[in-house]
Parts: structure tokens; sequence; C-alpha cells
């Protein structure tokens, strides 16, 4: 176990040539970021996780309900083991032939089978009002991470120059309280966001999300575990800009209450380009990239840190192009009707029931 401890660790991975770790410890002129402070995430995650479930049950709830998001009631279907199976196993949407043949098992009509498919994939539905606290609860903290890190970095020197991120660095970079706070709280809410991901209201881009998470605890772990500090903060400071106003777009839109939520998607859709589309890749990849290069030299960990960033870049783009598929029909049909990165079976049920009405209300007119 030490031999490997002390492999994952080599200094000849992680640190530039000329030095080792003890280089990386704190002196009376220079504070740094010490190892053992990581051990306190998984106690700060819970405390976190503690903290959400407070403030969803006795905040947010409330507050969603005074918007007007109304308890979802649960949807309530007939038991069959037969189409049970099915569901369990083989499909939660059957296809037509699926249906076909258990009409045919069961002796029911199609619309019965569909019918049941319906309810039963609703039952499983998590309700708006939970997804509303669950976004009420990302945007208070977001907002908090936010202004916390506006508080550490924006008066320090080199925030505003690229190339003192990476100057000094190991000897002469001092790392006050505020920036161990503001690291440890940023990496203890995305360890609890990684487990709650799996009992939170599920997305399509969930394997996406779950590789942001990866990555972003991998980065935030390891820049500080190797004193990565000042681009690192920078990092974290980029994407709690616009993570906020996206929750808060969701919340105003789980309530229907559509031009506030359009002006805080526009303000999201805003900040997220600014950030991640323009000051991310030309000053936060080419500091990592070109000045890390110049300023500190060649070293393993350079490229294992440029792949990590690099990742999180095409993810960037992977959802930018999901927020001007939105941002188009924000503008072709005046709204942004839903977060396109959610599970729609609920609109399609809801188009399918809508359907069937007006077919059966068509027949009757023609009767």
């Amino acid at each position: 176990m030490e031999g490997a401890f002390k492999w994952f660790w080599s200094e000849s991975f992680w640190l530039p040539d000329g030095y080792t770790w003890k280089d990386l410890e704190p002196t009376p002129e220079v504070n740094k970021p010490t190892f053992t402070d990581l051990y306190y995430v998984p106690v700060i995650a819970v405390i976190i996780l503690c903290i959400r479930y407070i403030f969803e049950r006795f905040v947010a709830t409330p507050f969603s309900l005074y918007l007007g998001i109304e308890r979802s009631k649960k949807s309530t279907y007939d038991e069959n083991p037969i189409c049970e199976h099915v569901f369990l196993t083989t499909s939660k949407n059957p296809s037509t032939k699926q249906v076909d043949g258990l009409a045919k098992q069961l002796d029911w009509s199609r619309e019965k089978v569909e019918r049941w498919f319906r309810k039963r994939r609703k039952s499983q539905q998590i309700s708006l009002l939970s997804k509303a606290t669950e976004s009420c609860w990302r945007c208070v903290f977001y907002f908090w991470l936010f202004c916390f890190g506006a508080f550490c970095i924006l008066p320090t020197d080199w925030f505003w120059d690229t190339t003192l991120w990476m100057k000094g660095y190991i000897k002469e970079q001092h790392f006050n309280n505020y920036l161990r706070a503001y690291y440890l709280m940023e990496l203890s809410f995305y360890t609890s966001l990684l487990f709650s991901q799996f009992i939170d209201a599920k997305r399509k881009d969930f394997y996406q999300m779950f590789i942001h998470h990866i990555v972003t605890i991998l980065l935030i772990f390891s820049s500080y575990a190797v004193d990565q500090h000042r681009i690192g903060v920078v990092i974290m400071f980029l994407h709690d800009a616009s993570d906020f106003w996206l929750e808060a777009a969701k919340v105003f839109n789980y309530a229907k209450i559509q031009k506030m939520c359009d002006g805080l998607f526009v303000m999201f859709a805003t900040s997220f380009f600014i950030t991640r589309w323009i000051y991310y890749p030309f000053w936060v990849l080419h500091c990592m990239i070109i000045i890390s290069w110049r300023e500190v030299g060649p070293f393993l960990s350079y490229y294992y840190f440029t792949t990590l960033l690099v990742t999180l870049q095409i993810l960037h783009v992977f959802w930018g192009s999901l927020i001007l598929n939105m941002f188009f029909k924000l503008l072709t049909q005046g709204k942004v009707d839903r977060d396109t990165r959610s599970e729609d079976e609920s609109s399609e049920d809801e188009q399918a029931s809508s359907t069937s009405s007006n077919s059966a209300s068509a027949s009757k007119k023609k009767k």
C-alpha cells in the first residue's frame, strides 16, 4: 500500500524538475495548501447534504409553493405482472409491435396497454416541486460560492494578469485562509453533487454531468495538492458565475412565470458564453498550455492538467450547443419552453394524451 502511494505521488510526475514535496510545505513567509486539509472534505460534504435537506424542506418547498408550483399527485396504475416484467426488463416505452403482442396476450385493447405504460412511467417521475426545490438549493449555493469567490480573488493583483498565475509557482505564491475555505467548499460541494446526482431529477446529459463532476473533483483535488491554486480558483469562479442564473431560470420555468424565466435564461446564456466559450479557452487554456510551459517548463503533470481542462472545454461546447438551441427557440417562439437537458417522458405522455383527446373529439364531431 505504501509503495502504491509513493508511486502515485511521484515527485517526477507531479512537480517540475528540481522541486520536491518539501518545497510545498508552508513557511513563516509564504503560506501553502496542506494535503491534510483534504481529509475534511467528506465531512464537509455530509454537512452540505444535511444543510441541503433542511433548506429544501423548510425554505425551498414553501417558496416553490408560493410561486404556484403544486405538489404532483402520485400516478396510480393497476398491477400487472406481465406488463411489469416488460417495463423492468425490456422497455419502459414499448414499440408498436410489443404493444400489439401484449394486447393480444392480455386480451386488452392497444389503448389500454399504452395507458398502463404511460401511468407506470409517470409513477416514477420526479415531481415539479422536487425539481424546483433541487434547483433552489443549487441556485443559492452556486450564488454563495460565486460571491465568496469574488471576495477572495477579485481584490488580488494576480487575478487580472494571467502571466502571474504561474509566476513564482511553488516558492512565492501565498495561499491565505480565505482561498483555503473557498477550495474546500467547492470540492465538498461537487463531492456532494457526485452522490446526490443519483437521486436528483434525471437529465438527458446524466453521463456528461457525471464526467463533469469527476473531472472537476480531480482538478480541484490535484490543483490543491500540488499548489496550482491560482488557476484553480479562477476556473471555479468562472463556472460559478453562470450556474446560479440557470438554476434560477429553472425554478421560474417550473412555476410557469415565463418572462422571469426568459430574462434569467438570457443572463445565463450571456454569462455562459462569455466565461466558457471566450474567457476559458482564450485565457485559462492559454495560460495552462502556453504560459505554464514558458514560466515553469515541461513536466509530466502538465499533460494531465491540460487533458482535464480540454475535457471541460469539450463539455462546454456540448452544453453550449444545447443553450444555442434553447436561445433559438426563445427568438423564434418567444419563450424558453423547457430545459433541453431534462428527461421528456412527461411531455411526451402529455402530448400523447392530448393527441388522443383531440382524436376522440374529432371523431365525435364527425359522428
